[in-house]
């Protein structure tokens, strides 16, 4: 009877630490995301000085931010390894043995990540490709960016790309809202889906479908909520800078027909 008390007890004290763990392990990983949050809004205040820098020919400011953003992609990537192997560990019955899997695991692939070159942590980094192109499109708007200005904030590539990825195509973007068809006025993002708005437009949108609708691009089917906006401040800075050179090219083609 002793012996039956005993077990029943271990199992019970077994099931509580599980469960312990997998509070705590919850913990963490709302943390995370909350810090991942974090590091996607420092990724775009970067973006908003380098495109300021820029603007005013300051190589070295934006150099300097570069590498700033490059830091804040490492910590992402480690963040979201960390997310993945504590999910997978909370899933572990054997909590001893797969903290063991989890202290492996995690320092092969930290150790994989900073065995990489520049080339492979960054140059194909989708977020620091963007960037990038965002920079270049200060000055050469609707130009394609060679590829070598992927390194050009200190570090470069490492000979290991292709041919075919020495020059980028110019971005193709759209500045029209899609709910509007207007030229973008205060545009906010997503952060479910990644698709822009003008602010009032989606706004009301969102407003006449009782504060949640599907995403009204074409295609896609994600919901979004105002509480998912936020306002975009480098998309912003584009519209307008392509709305400028609009204006100037009309301009040249008046000149053009008078003459």
């Amino acid at each position: 009877m002793a012996s039956v008390f005993s077990q029943s007890e271990g199992r019970r004290a077994g099931g509580d630490a599980q469960t312990q763990l997998q509070s705590r392990l919850q913990g963490l990983r709302s943390s995370i995301e909350g810090v991942r949050d974090i590091a996607e809004e420092a990724i775009r205040a970067c973006t908003v000085a380098a495109l300021d820098l820029e603007e005013v020919g300051d190589s070295s400011g934006v150099g300097d931010v570069d590498a700033s953003l490059r830091a804040l992609l490492d910590a992402q990537h480690r963040l979201g390894v960390e997310r993945e192997l504590m999910t997978r560990l909370a899933t572990q019955p054997d909590t001893d043995a797969a903290a063991a899997d989890y202290r492996a695991e995690r320092a092969q692939r930290m150790g994989a990540y900073d065995a990489q070159s520049e080339a492979q942590k960054y140059a194909r980094n989708a977020q620091y490709r963007d960037f990038r192109q965002q920079v270049w499109d200060v000055r050469h708007e609707g130009e394609a960016m060679p590829g070598d200005f992927l390194g050009a904030g200190g570090g470069g590539g490492d000979g290991d790309e292709s041919d075919e990825d020495l020059v980028i195509a110019g971005a193709k973007s759209s500045y029209r809202c899609p709910v509007s068809a207007s030229w973008l006025v205060q545009p906010v993002t997503s952060r479910e889906c990644g698709h822009s708005f003008s602010k009032e437009a989606i706004t009301q949108y969102i407003r006449a479908h009782r504060g949640a609708c599907d995403c009204p691009v074409d295609g896609c089917r994600k919901r979004i909520r105002a509480a998912d906006l936020f306002p975009d401040q480098v998309l912003e800075r584009k519209v307008a800078r392509h709305l400028r050179q609009l204006e100037a090219e009309e301009t040249a083609a008046q000149y053009t027909l008078v003459q």
